[in-house]
């Protein structure tokens, strides 16, 4: 930003651009006056205004006379909520940093949960970093006396909070409530052997350092992002091989994208006749699910077709029931019924985005992308052979909807 000396030098018509010094650059940000154009110019802001940088909590703080963020009467009611469930006064420096841990990610999270994206816990993207956050509230949480149940009843004090300012919260309350409540009883069943492992391994520690291989052993199997591992090692006067854990991690994510150059082929055992009706029914289910369950978040997560069966593994976080699961059936077969075209096109995957093509956008595709489209039933990014028209595909039937893994469902079905 630049602030205005009021003393020309150069006798000009100058600007922030000209090097005379009646303009001096605030490298802190406190003056703005002018905005930077795209081409490099400065102009004139309608508003002149002094950033202090210190934002709203820091604010309020100040306005309220207060010392601490966790005291302004946004973060009370949530801290009391706290302290109530804990039974935890919040009187030692361990149990007051607790508390506010936990404060300050329920909020975060609820936020996260409540916006009309709908991110949700995951071990990928923006769901990744849901799922860190929940998990430290948890961990702090643990320690504090905090159940089961718990953390759910603290974001809903948190919608309570926030609901004049952001109504949409309240449009979402029961989705935060259960996704937390999901996230809690997903991680406090690996937590109390993850720390009980983490223990184990710092009593057989050679030195000062946890290796990047039982580091991400913490990871891989109990669910310990690196952030959490290291944390708690620093509160024991450990160091972690932060190296070595993105060695082991590159490797386990050059696995991993094997895996999704599989699945982009659309998981087929084969390419004859049968496996490519049955891909082609797998794109028409994805579909139906996502409309089904109302929820943009159910993803593909794996797919594995035979010219016998699919199996199709999806993101989502509880069973479907057997409504759901009948009208997913009969939106395909609606589909198969309409007898349209599979036509390809290929496009950039920019074009395929704004043409509105289903896709896993993390991989790394070419330059080109195929797009498959079925009418208006179906249009995907694959690269695997589909059949002619959806007419040839027959009656669909799921003979199994179950559970993968943590978030993910998994289905069979067949043609018949």
């Amino acid at each position: 930003m630049f602030f205005d000396t009021g003393k020309p030098k150069c006798g000009k018509k100058c600007s922030p651009a000209c090097d005379c010094g009646k303009y001096v650059e605030v490298w802190n940000d406190v003056f703005m006056q002018f905005n930077k154009n795209a081409d490099g110019t400065f102009s004139p802001l309608a508003q002149k205004n002094v950033d202090t940088g210190m934002g709203l909590e820091r604010a309020l703080m100040n306005v309220q006379g207060l010392k601490s963020v966790y005291d302004t009467d946004v973060f009370v009611p949530i801290v009391n909520k706290i302290k109530e469930l804990s039974g935890s006064a919040a009187d030692t420096d361990e149990s007051l940093k607790a508390v506010r841990v936990v404060a300050d990610h329920i909020r975060t999270s609820t936020f996260i949960i409540g916006d009309e994206r709908g991110v949700t816990p995951s071990n990928v993207d923006q769901g990744y970093i849901l799922r860190r956050l929940l998990r430290r509230a948890i961990r702090f949480g643990s320690g504090i006396g905090l159940k089961a149940g718990d953390y759910s009843k603290i974001a809903d004090v948190v919608v309570d909070v926030y609901k004049d300012v952001y109504p949409e919260l309240v449009i979402a309350r029961d989705k935060i409530i259960h996704e937390i409540d999901e996230e809690q009883e997903r991680f406090s069943r690996t937590l109390e052997n993850g720390i009980k492992e983490f223990e184990k391994l710092c009593k057989y520690i050679q030195g000062d350092t946890i290796n990047g291989k039982s580091a991400f052993r913490l990871y891989d199997t109990y669910g310990f992002p690196l952030e959490m591992t290291v944390e708690m090692a620093k509160e024991r006067g450990f160091k972690v091989d932060i190296d070595g854990f993105n060695a082991r991690f590159e490797e386990h994510r050059n696995l991993s994208h094997a895996g999704a150059e599989q699945r982009f082929k659309g998981g087929l055992a084969d390419t004859g006749e049968l496996t490519a009706r049955l891909h082609t029914a797998t794109h028409l289910m994805h579909r139906a699910l996502k409309e089904v369950l109302n929820d943009d978040s159910v993803n593909q997560r794996g797919s594995n077709i035979t010219p016998e069966r699919l199996r199709f593994d999806f993101s989502f976080g509880r069973a479907m029931t057997p409504e759901e699961v009948k009208a997913v059936e009969d939106k395909v077969n609606a589909a198969i019924k309409a007898d349209v075209p599979v036509t390809c096109e290929e496009m950039t995957v920019d074009e395929a985005k704004a043409a509105g093509a289903v896709g896993l956008f993390a991989s790394k595709y070419g330059e080109k992308v195929k797009v498959y489209t079925m009418g208006e039933f179906s249009k995907e990014i694959c690269g695997g052979p589909h059949a002619a028209r959806t007419g040839e595909l027959g009656h669909f039937r799921i003979v199994k909807e179950q559970s993968s893994s943590a978030g993910v469902r998994r289905i069979k079905a067949v043609l018949e």
